[in-house]
Formats: C-alpha cells, sequence, structure tokens
C-alpha cells in the first residue's frame, strides 16, 4: 500500500462500500444499531443526556481549579502554549489539553456508558483518546475536517466527540457542521498528505483546502448544521465531517470538552515522540487513554498524571523564578 492509500483508505468497516450491509449482520441493541447508521450516512450521531449533571458539574469543577492549581494543566491559547500561572481568566482563545489526564470526571464523562458503545462499535475495537481540548468560549475555527490537523499514520481511523458542559445559545460561537460531508472527495497536500503542515505545505494551500470544503458542499446541495446542545448532549462525528465553529455574536461562555481518538490498533502517531513514556490508561469502559502532554504510567492519589510536555512553559517558569 502506497503512501497515498495509507492517507485516504479508511481501515474502518463504517466506510466500506457494504458497510450498511455490515452493520444489520452486527449483534447491536436497537439504539446503537440505528445511532451507528446514521453515522455512516451522515457522518455524525447525536446523545441527548449522554453525560450526567453530577459528572458535568465535577468536569467544570476541575476545570475552575485551573487558578488553585496553574502549575498541573496545560493550556494552548491561538496556537502558541501560554502560563496558566498567569491566567486570571479563560478567554476565547484558550484551550485546555488533555484535561482527561489530571480529571476523574473528564474520563467518565469521555466515556460515558452510551458513546462508550458507540465507539467500540464505530471502530470495532476499543478507542483511544489521544487527545482533548476544553474550551470556555466557542473557537470560531474555520470549518475544516480533523485529519487536516490530527496528525495520524492513518488519518482515516479517528473519530471525535464533542461534549456540552452547559445548555448552547445561538450566537455564542456554537459548533457548525456539513451533514454527510464526511464523504468529500480527499483533498491531499503536497499531492500527499491528509494532514496540513506549514513548513511543507505554505498557508496558500491551507486556504485552498478551506475554500474547497465549501465548494464541494454547495456542488453536493449541502447546507450548514449547527448544534445548539442542552447540557450533557454529546454530538460524535466523523474524522473527516467538516465543522468548525461559528462566530461569537453574543458574548457568553460555550463551555465544552471536545476529544479526538484512534482505533487501538492504530494508536497515537506521538507514540514514536515520546517512547518509553508513551502509556495507555485504561478506562472501566474497556477503552483508553493517551496523552503527548501527560505522564499516565502512575497517576497520583487523587488519579492525575504529572506534565510531560507544554511547550517549555514550565521550564522557563522555573529559570524565571531562580532568576529573582
Amino acid at each position: 500500500m502506497d503512501e497515498i492509500d495509507l492517507q485516504t483508505r479508511s481501515p474502518l468497516w463504517i466506510d466500506q462500500p457494504d458497510a450498511l450491509d455490515r452493520l444489520a449482520d452486527l449483534p447491536l441493541d436497537a439504539r446503537t444499531r440505528a445511532d451507528t447508521e446514521h453515522f455512516i450516512t451522515r457522518g455524525y450521531t447525536i446523545f441527548r443526556g449522554a453525560v450526567s449533571h453530577e459528572v458535568i458539574d465535577r468536569v467544570l469543577a476541575d476545570t475552575r481549579s485551573i487558578f488553585q492549581e496553574p502549575e498541573r494543566y496545560v493550556v494552548r491559547d491561538k496556537g502558541a502554549y501560554v502560563d496558566p500561572v498567569q491566567i486570571r481568566e479563560l478567554n476565547v482563545g484558550h484551550r485546555i489539553i488533555d484535561l482527561y489526564a489530571i480529571s476523574a470526571a473528564a474520563r467518565d464523562a469521555v466515556f460515558a456508558p452510551t458513546v462508550a458503545n458507540m465507539l467500540h462499535a464505530v471502530f470495532g475495537e476499543p478507542a483511544i483518546g489521544i487527545q482533548s481540548l476544553s474550551f470556555e468560549y466557542g473557537s470560531q475555527q474555520a470549518i475544516h475536517q480533523d485529519t487536516a490537523y490530527v496528525v495520524s499514520a492513518r488519518p482515516m481511523s479517528l473519530a471525535a466527540t464533542w461534549i456540552a458542559l452547559e445548555d448552547v445559545a445561538p450566537g455564542t460561537g456554537e459548533l457548525i457542521f456539513y451533514p454527510g460531508g464526511h464523504r468529500f472527495d480527499h483533498y491531499l497536500f503536497s499531492g500527499r498528505y491528509k494532514g496540513w503542515s506549514q513548513q511543507r505545505d505554505g498557508q496558500e494551500s491551507h486556504r485552498e483546502y478551506l475554500a474547497q470544503l465549501h465548494a464541494q458542499a454547495q456542488a453536493r446541495g449541502l447546507e450548514i448544521e449547527r448544534f445548539l446542545p442542552k447540557k450533557g448532549d454529546v454530538l460524535v462525528w466523523h474524522a473527516d465531517l467538516p465543522h468548525g465553529g461559528s462566530r461569537i455574536t453574543q458574548h457568553h461562555t460555550r463551555r465544552s470538552l471536545v476529544t479526538h481518538f484512534a482505533g487501538a490498533s492504530v494508536g497515537a502517531n506521538y507514540r514514536k515522540v515520546i517512547g518509553e513514556n508513551y502509556h495507555e490508561l485504561a478506562h472501566d469502559s474497556g477503552h483508553r487513554f493517551t496523552s503527548r502532554h501527560y505522564l499516565l504510567r502512575q497517576l497520583d492519589e487523587q488519579g492525575r498524571g504529572s506534565i510531560l510536555f507544554d511547550g517549555g512553559v514550565s521550564k522557563r517558569r522555573l529559570a524565571e523564578m531562580l532568576g529573582r
């Protein structure tokens, strides 16, 4: 199999031409079967009330702990790592990275039972949470596909979830997507890759990539759908579903937790980067977590991992302290 085949050919049964026939033969309950069929044909599934308010309230409490124990958190703002110690409030650009590495509540939210069942059905094996992003406000990110940014040896073996940590109101940067857009023709950067590299591919190809998503949607008669969930609702989507954050017109929070997954047989691409520090943390659901940013091999008494990589933030902070 050549590089282009590895990039574009999905190893998942849900993407095969006979997926609906295979679905009919699977020993699934009626709800999981219907949800999986919707995922195959539309590229996403919504689970209403999948995560209890009690679990979500604990996730929010762990998120707010960034102001009491900032040194435990990894945060990015508009693509750059920033020092949580200097954060006085979470703004539109902030993304807390891999909250599940320091929050047992986040781990339980990510693998809520109905969602865990769906992920196992989609992958045909246990899923591994390979990255999470916690948002206080809408991202306002342009419509894109995760395969362009979440690097994987098999880009089409990815999925993601979006958990509403509060009721989402119109105008708060709500999630938008093109239903059915997961079947768009593949765009290959530099003619070979699903993932975009600024250094290799440049900005012009990135602009072309974003524009062609809307062009393909228009050609197929697809219209944008908005996700206005209630607290506890979960959206599960396909690796190639075009999605983004709408423009914020009402300055109000849109608290959410996004997680990206790979199948257990594929795993995280950064495994080769972190070497012996790579570890897959088992969850009661039968699925797992791993992290580029935290050591998960041995959690502390509160079930939290220690920071492995934060873009040099903690080292700079220490140097500044010693220099005083």
